[in-house]
């Protein structure tokens, strides 16, 4: 007895539009779903020993490699394709659902299938898929529910920790060290703690899994350029140092004198002037600066704490 499975689009495929559709006078649903999408009936690629191979879905036979389609079978290499055949890799509304074997076995085997780019997916350790001019990146998806299941429990636990972490951020400093580390040195972080834990609620509103271990990462597991990054920060919000006091030029502010300490063209963008100069401070040529804007900034930062919200 055959057995049947369903397939679902990969989320890069979901709208990122806001349309919605009205079901009822108190409700409305987001539309993000493409209606209609198609896996492709033919397609060629590299597999992992090196070998082209061009599969299709002819649904007169089982076959699903084209060169032994043409062969084997004497099925044209340009025969045209089925109504049928085309339904049969149609997903409706991000699903398609299959009991055809040879449907299947070709919808596991095509690049578009994303356990091929899975090198954890594969006895051997292998991206089965190696190289592929049609394909940059897979389309769907087997649905397994266990494994669904699974996936959003430990997305709601990874939440949930996450949503702790930012309710026990009472500490102002540790919270802008966050912010700055979560949307980059040229951030605006309060000094409030509540707004600061305000601006993280909504950072975890709109998380994804990547964002949310950005969120739970300890300040042990940074490496030297977020901790570069947090420094910029810091010292931007403190006005220790300038992007664009004088042109072409990184300006620091000790004791009421300012002075040049790495010139940067301004026709480059601000992150990119922000990454050359943490490239700077990470190097061995802005050591001493470096140490100076960390004494600086241990100075000027605030030294209480505000109670959290009751």
């Amino acid at each position: 007895m055959s057995q049947t499975k369903t397939y679902v689009l990969l989320d890069h495929t979901l709208a990122t539009a806001q349309v919605y559709q009205q079901v009822n006078a108190q409700q409305r649903v987001r539309l993000d779903k493409r209606q209609v999408d198609h896996a492709h009936g033919q397609i060629t690629f590299t597999d992992r020993d090196g070998k082209n191979k061009t599969l299709r879905l002819k649904l007169q036979t089982d076959e699903i490699d084209q060169a032994k389609q043409i062969k084997e079978i004497g099925i044209p290499a340009n025969e045209k394709y089925t109504q049928s055949e085309r339904d049969a890799l149609m997903f409706r509304n991000g699903v398609l659902i299959t009991d055809n074997p040879t449907v299947q076995k070709f919808l596991e085997e095509s690049p578009q299938y994303e356990d091929n780019w899975l090198p954890e997916k594969d006895p051997e350790g292998k991206k089965r898929v190696v190289r592929t001019q049609d394909v940059r990146q897979p389309l769907y998806k087997l649905f397994d529910k266990t494994i669904e299941l699974k996936t959003d429990d430990e997305m709601f636990v990874k939440r949930v920790k996450a949503a702790n972490k930012i309710m026990e951020t009472k500490d102002i400093q540790a919270g802008q060290n966050l912010l700055y580390r979560l949307f980059g040195a040229f951030h605006k972080a309060p000094d409030n703690i509540l707004e600061i834990r305000a601006q993280l609620i909504e950072y975890l509103d709109e998380s994804d899994e990547k964002m949310l271990d950005n969120i739970l990462k300890e300040d042990k597991e940074m490496n030297i350029d977020e901790g570069a990054e947090i420094l910029i920060g810091k010292a931007i919000g403190l006005k220790i140092i300038s992007f664009d006091t004088v042109p072409n030029q990184i300006v620091m502010t000790v004791g009421g004198k300012q002075r040049n300490v790495k010139q940067i063209p301004s026709e480059f963008s601000p992150e990119e002037r922000k990454l050359y100069f943490a490239q700077f401070l990470t190097s061995e040529d802005g050591k001493l600066v470096r140490t100076e804007l960390e004494k600086e900034v241990k100075a000027k930062e605030p030294k209480v704490k505000e109670p959290a919200a009751v």
